[in-house]
């Protein structure tokens, strides 16, 4: 039995799936299985699987699946002791595994990695700053509020405490973080166990997209708060006026300096914040738009 399963969604990820197996296998922790779910019917992901990666244990699904649901059915699938979850677009870095499951021996928990971004060009840099200014590599380990699945480890006792990741939206792995804060379960950060990025995006696809990120949010985030409704109007009113928008410039800003990344950020700044202001307008709509039952917005 191997002692860790990289569990892995795929949908159509025909472009970066070899670089992405590959990679796996030259990781310096070998005690592991990679599990890949390619819910993309039709779709080539599979079959590249297959003839070139024969160790790769892959179930190809009948109809499309959103990633949370391929993740969810990889875990039953899955062996190990330990569930990793990353994407097919992510290249880990060589001692990644090594240093994600000596940073689990050390603080226990879930421990969320690095994610560095693959290429330099502007829109690559851009759109990496926005979305995981956060997880940049560098600095100490150290506590975190979130667990993005494309670079984080759980015991698989501490997944099935916590339950599934919520399957029907594209944000599930914030509520799931949300929920295994709410339990007691620790967040560490391990900067040095880094997965690099490739973004795939265009500059109108990355800011929809953005839009619809900040729209799903939005819903959660009313029933998260269903329950509280002064604090929600008080959210409402700070995504519509420029407070929250210059946190997060602050955020990012102090984020990219932790990381040596200045640069980058004053070379891509009016694309990072032309983002976040995408995701906190589809918020806004959300927050101030009559309710609605949850339901998933898009890729």
């Amino acid at each position: 039995m191997p002692r860790v399963s990289v569990i892995l969604p795929a949908y159509l990820s025909e472009a970066t799936v070899s670089g992405c197996l590959s990679a796996l296998r030259g990781q310096t922790f070998r005690d592991f299985e990679v599990v890949l779910v390619d819910s993309g019917p039709g779709g080539g992901t599979g079959a590249i699987a297959a003839r070139d990666f024969p160790e790769v244990v892959c179930h190809v699904s009948a109809a499309r699946m959103l990633p949370h649901a391929a993740r969810n059915l990889g875990v039953t699938l899955a062996r190990g002791e330990l569930l990793v979850f990353s994407d097919p677009d992510t290249y880990a870095h060589p001692d990644w595994l090594e240093r994600l499951v000596a940073a689990w021996e050390a603080a226990g928990g879930i421990v969320v990695g690095a994610i560095a971004n693959h290429g330099h060009r502007w829109l690559d840099t851009g759109v990496h700053l926005c979305k995981f200014s956060k997880l940049l590599p560098g600095g100490p380990s150290r506590p975190i509020d979130i667990a993005p699945t494309a670079n984080v480890l759980c015991s698989r006792e501490t997944f099935e405490a916590i339950g599934p990741i919520p399957a029907d939206v594209m944000q599930g792995d914030a509520g799931w973080s949300r929920r295994a804060l709410a339990d007691g379960h620790r967040l560490t950060f391990a900067p040095d166990a880094v997965v690099d990025h490739h973004h795939l995006e265009t500059l109108r696809s990355f800011l929809s997209e953005r839009r619809r990120r900040g729209l799903e949010f939005g819903r959660m985030r009313r029933e998260w708060e269903n329950d509280h409704p002064v604090r929600l109007a008080l959210i409402a009113v700070a995504t519509v006026l420029p407070v929250r928008a210059l946190r997060i410039g602050a955020l990012v800003t102090w984020q990219c300096a932790r990381a040596g990344s200045l640069l980058d950020l004053a070379w891509t700044a009016p694309l990072v914040a032309a983002g976040h202001l995408a995701s906190l307008w589809g918020e806004a709509v959300a927050l101030l738009g009559p309710s609605a039952r949850r339901r998933p917005v898009g890729i």
